[in-house]
């Protein structure tokens, strides 16, 4: 039996109207919202859509026209969906319509080979990750971590850049020894020479130990100047190493501020075509964030409802980390487990592919690739799909606790 999936956090946008022939709310902006359950509370009203709670202000409410002839809650997601996205799309010219021109570039043959044509690249200052599009009007889901990088991260990275430079300070240290060393030992070489030379002036040893002892300290000044020249070549490696460190340090600092305060990101699609997003929202307590292109047409990922998921059925990871040249990367794996609000496979999820989509043998999409499991060689974890929805006039909501995330 299928374990239901609380919703989760982040309000995500597929499109313009309510899947939901309903009750519609008119608002003042022109906007209509149907919805099959709608009440007021003061001045606030709320609706229902795909079973979480959404609120708003009455005072951006013009009216509200109620249905009495409902349909069911049964209704099937892909259809209506597609209702949806024939009754808001929007003509468009021909250079912009990213869906036509990817199909005709990468001809899919498969579903699983036209859901990756809405995969794509986000290139951040930091490095790169993967989105998919989600509505046909240029909405793309991602990963937070993607575009706002991961603290676990950074503090790992703060951690190891700390021991480097513990490591570079015992080196110099070390280096530092062994010139005092090196400092005292020509000290004590010069002492003896010297020695040597007053006990000859002064006839207290003979000329054949003069000329032995004499060969013995210049083989130990050789010897020395050897150990010099090797502590030279140390110290300027030493100087080298330090200054690349400093500067790869300057460089992880300097990206992590600019990635912070990134708002346009370079997107690159599955036909290597790169476009700016821009990012529409994040979501302050899940690692899920919103980006979105404007002016396209663009091929979306249908949901799959939950009631169809089953432990057990064929999964595919889809990503596209440009970075290490595997873009367009699909995997195959399992639905193996619903763990703590989370979607749980063994479809391997290589690095980079963190917000790329987990869809099934039909293309529809199952969930957000999110993170591998390090206790787990060959399990990742996936934010189900469907406890993500959202609307762009609305700010982040968790249908869970009914209020801002």
């Amino acid at each position: 039996m299928m374990k239901r999936f609380p919703l989760l956090c982040l309000l995500l946008v597929c499109c313009t109207a309510s899947l939901l022939p309903a009750h519609e709310l008119h608002l003042k902006n022109g906007r209509i919202i149907t919805t099959d359950n709608v009440w007021r509370e003061g001045d606030t009203v709320h609706y229902e859509q795909y079973g979480g709670t959404i609120s708003i202000p009455y005072s951006r409410i013009k009216g509200v026209a109620y249905d009495t002839d409902q349909k069911g809650e049964g209704e099937d997601i892909e259809q209506q969906q597609e209702e949806a996205k024939q009754e808001s799309e929007e003509q468009v010219p021909p250079e912009k319509d990213l869906a036509a021109k990817l199909n005709k570039a990468l001809s899919p043959q498969n579903p699983v080979e036209k859901a990756s044509m809405s995969t794509l690249s986000v290139k951040t200052a930091t490095g790169f990750g993967s989105g998919f599009f989600i509505s046909n009007d240029g909405y793309i889901i991602t990963n937070k971590h993607v575009v706002r990088g991961s603290e676990k991260q950074s503090q790992r990275a703060e951690v190891n850049i700390e021991q480097s430079r513990q490591n570079l300070r015992q080196y110099k240290l070390s280096l530092n020894t062994a010139s005092k060393r090196q400092k005292n030992y020509q000290d004590d070489l010069e002492e003896k020479e010297a020695l040597l030379k007053k006990m000859k002036k002064e006839g207290q040893i003979d000329r054949a130990y003069f000329k032995t002892k004499q060969q013995e300290l210049g083989a130990a000044e050789q010897l020395l100047r050897q150990e010099k020249k090797k502590l030279a070549k140390a110290q300027k490696k030493y100087r080298a190493e330090k200054q690349i460190f400093d500067k790869k340090v300057e460089k992880f600092h300097r990206s992590q501020r600019e990635l912070a305060g990134q708002g346009s990101f370079t997107i690159i699609l599955a036909d290597e075509t790169e476009l700016y997003a821009s990012l529409y929202r994040v979501s302050d307590k899940h690692d899920l964030a919103l980006l979105k292109i404007s002016g396209y047409k663009t091929p979306f990922l249908q949901p799959i409802q939950e009631k169809n998921l089953v432990q057990g059925q064929k999964v595919f990871a889809v990503g596209s980390p440009a970075d290490l040249r595997l873009k367009n990367t699909v995997t195959s794996g399992i639905l193996s487990a619903f763990r703590d609000n989370f979607i749980q496979t063994n479809a391997q999820i290589y690095p980079g592919n963190s917000g790329g989509p987990l869809i099934d043998s039909k293309g529809r999409v199952i969930g957000v690739n999110t993170k591998k499991l390090l206790t787990r060689k060959f399990e990742g974890l996936a934010l189900p799909f469907l406890s993500v929805l959202f609307y762009p006039s609305l700010k982040i909501i968790s249908s869970k606790s009914n209020g801002r995330a």
